[in-house]
């Protein structure tokens, strides 16, 4: 017996070497928390080099008020290009009530990347820097929005802690037809940056029967800009959105599971609401090597209205090339 066991030492250590490097490297990926998977807080680490994150199951319901209720997919993809480097595209789409046209179709891309400054250790945290550019398709988009965003991330015995905060850009135009409402809908789960109102913020545009454009977020109207009012139809207004975010997490290594919560706030300026806060709560679990999946529920339970909402996602990892 005392003969065997180096032999059998370096067999499994064979066996281990001749695993795919894809396969190895996303046995942690669980612990990976990008934004809206499934809670908006996301840490300060980026995907592994050479990894390919296909996230093509990523569906988010909305329950607004007065019985509405709303419906996102969001695909995306992300793959670590250079040495602590990770870029990504989406392509939100959606589906709305009745009282809104277009009810359904694609909102637009976003194309950003991440640079993480610092490898957590002992005395350092983990920093990081994400920016993107999101830009509205279809008929009569609006102008591209650009986010940036700063990431920090700090293990403890109990867990990790992540702090995050962004700034973005976002217009609207006011044709004689446009209404903006803000029935309490929160940002959506893939929502690395700030995209564009409606999908991606409280805020949501509809056609009204008005002859007169309307900036309305669910306050009196007397509530409402008074400069927002007085702009002629087809103007664009640009205006600055922010959010501080921090989330917690603590991961169950031999569950592959981990358990994730967060509350942001955040404020939409120039539309005549208040900063909306929201709450979350998810988990991810390695449900096969290459493959991960997650899941969460949300209450925007501060702002102009309250909504509800669950995001349901899963996450295929490959290796592209000899992960480092």
């Amino acid at each position: 017996m005392t003969a065997r066991w180096p032999v059998r030492v370096a067999l499994s250590v064979l066996f281990v070497a001749s695993m795919d490097a894809g396969t190895v490297c996303a046995q942690a990926s669980y612990r990976n928390l990008d934004a809206g998977f499934p809670v908006r807080v996301e840490d300060a680490t980026v995907t592994e080099r050479y990894a390919l994150d296909l996230d093509f199951l990523n569906f988010r319901y909305d329950a607004l008020s007065d019985s509405r209720n709303r419906f996102q997919y969001e695909p995306q993809v992300s793959y670590g290009m250079l040495p602590r480097t990770e870029v990504w595209v989406r392509l939100p789409s959606y589906y709305r009530e009745r009282t809104f046209s277009p009810r359904s179709g694609i909102a637009g891309f976003g194309v950003g990347a991440m640079y993480q400054f610092t490898v957590e250790t002992l005395h350092v945290p983990a920093l990081a820097l994400a920016t993107e550019l999101f830009q509205p398709v279809g008929r009569d988009a609006l102008p591209s929005s650009y986010s940036l965003k700063a990431l920090l991330t700090r293990s403890f015995s109990p867990g990790r802690i992540h702090l995050n905060a962004s700034i973005a850009s976002f217009a609207v135009r006011t044709p004689p037809s446009l209404t903006i409402t803000c029935p309490g809908g929160g940002p959506p789960s893939s929502c690395a940056g700030s995209p564009l109102p409606p999908l991606d913020g409280p805020c949501s545009i509809g056609s009204q029967s008005e002859p007169t454009a309307t900036f309305y977020c669910a306050a009196p109207q007397s509530e409402s800009l008074q400069s927002e009012q007085s702009a002629l139809p087809g103007d664009v207004q640009n205006h600055t959105h922010w959010l501080l975010g921090a989330g917690f997490d603590k991961a169950f290594p031999l569950a592959s599971t981990l358990l994730v919560s967060d509350i942001f706030a955040e404020k939409f300026e120039g539309l005549g609401r208040r900063t909306d806060v929201t709450a979350e709560i998810g988990a991810r679990h390695q449900f096969k090597p290459q493959i991960v999946i997650d899941g969460g529920i949300g209450r925007h339970f501060r702002g102009t209205a309250y909504s509800t909402f669950i995001t349901l996602g899963m996450t295929l990892t490959h290796s592209l090339g000899r992960m480092q």
